[in-house]
């Protein structure tokens, strides 16, 4: 069985919950088919280690360039596919479809399907991280002023894409029953295959010794950002009001400015961190404050997988709701929020509890071979 697979970028290292995903496929595909990656290298693609997977990687350098989106966006009527749009990885994926008969295609990210038109296979599946009309779509409701108008246009040309791409795929692939809800019509098989998370070969982390609280995630994601400036400055004054000692630490990558001025005598903003289990051993409580957004949460898994239970809104929580009680606790007001974390920093005996719970829970039903199956079944039947 052959294999061309197109995603955004090269999945190793696998530092954001995007990647994690497409490795996760790719390294199962891998196991019962010779697979072609094809993807953007955004300077620290780790090709050589996925040849040892397996995985034949086909990539070209991630150089965006105003003028080269202006001509995306013509080709694509999008603005973030677009920006995943270049004639030189459209080479390499014809390139990698012309060595041989392609029995799969397999495409990460609407954004990535104008890249792979055109792509003779015998079958062809494309796996949505996120519904993305409906994601932006959510961007909208809370963005304001040139920044929600600029969300409402953008998710109705990704609309217009869902409806005209999506019914070319034999098999479209969601991470919730509620994305499932939110495609468009016309689309013939959907498998839902939510994500996942393999358990970390050390295990739970021991209990944390400090009333602390983490925020992991991408900080310079539009939805990220909102949550840990609301959480910031509607939630965590009145925490800290109630335990002068409390810290709260904002973990991840490429802090937005309104997120690095959250920092204080109480608050750490880290940046880029190569590995987030430190910042977890140190936290009694993670959050997860989504107002926006879509998919289902990769760092709401690695929290619970450590050990740390989870206060999360149910947008954070959408498609990991066999969760709530087993490690999630679930707040979708400030109010509420406050007396969550609040609760758990106080009782570490409690929060350790909900903790092992979310770890065995995780370890039991949300494996990413569990979250994969459907789709695996599907096509290496």
């Amino acid at each position: 069985m052959r294999v061309v697979m197109v995603t955004k970028f090269v999945p190793l290292p696998d530092n954001d919950g995007g990647k994690q995903r497409a490795l996760a496929v790719a390294i199962r595909l891998a196991q019962g088919a010779d697979v072609v990656l094809c993807a953007y290298d955004d300077g620290d693609g780790d090709v050589a280690g996925l040849k040892r997977l397996g995985i034949d990687v086909r990539s070209v350098p991630w150089q965006p360039t105003a003028a080269r989106a202006a001509r995306g966006v013509l080709r694509t009527r999008s603005v973030s596919a677009g920006r995943f749009y270049s004639t030189e990885l459209v080479d390499e994926v014809r390139r990698a479809a012309s060595e041989g008969p392609v029995d799969l295609l397999q495409v990460e990210y609407l954004q990535m399907v104008p890249v792979a038109r055109g792509v003779a296979a015998a079958r062809r599946v494309l796996d949505l991280h996120n519904v993305e009309s409906a994601l932006v779509r959510s961007y909208a409701r809370v963005g304001r002023g040139p920044a929600g108008l600029l969300a409402h246009a953008e998710a109705a040309a990704l609309g217009a894409m869902e409806r005209s791409l999506m019914p070319a795929f034999d098999t479209v692939v969601v991470v919730s029953e509620r994305e499932r809800q939110r495609l468009p019509g016309g689309v013939r098989n959907v498998l839902v295959c939510p994500n996942g998370k393999d358990p970390d070969p050390s295990g739970p982390l021991p209990p944390a010794p400090t009333p602390t609280a983490a925020f992991v995630a991408t900080l310079g994601w539009a939805p990220n950002v909102d949550a840990a400036t609301w959480f910031g400055e509607e939630v965590w004054p009145e925490v800290h009001r109630r335990q002068p000692e409390a810290r709260l630490l904002l973990v991840g990558r490429d802090p937005a400015p309104s997120v690095r001025a959250l920092a204080s005598s109480s608050v750490e903003v880290s940046g880029t961190v190569s590995d987030v289990r430190p910042y977890l051993a140190q936290a009694r409580v993670a959050v997860a404050p989504l107002r926006s957004g879509g998919g289902t949460r990769l760092k709401i898994l690695e929290a619970l997988d450590a050990g740390r239970p989870v206060v999360a809104t149910s947008v954070a929580v959408d498609g990991l709701e066999d969760l709530i009680g087993e490690g999630v606790v679930v707040a979708d007001d400030s109010r509420s929020m406050i007396e969550a974390v609040s609760g758990l920093l106080a009782d570490a005996e409690q929060a350790s509890a909900l903790g092992r719970a979310g770890h065995e829970a995780v370890a039991a039903r949300h494996t990413w071979d569990v979250a994969l199956a459907p789709l695996l079944q599907s096509v290496m039947s």
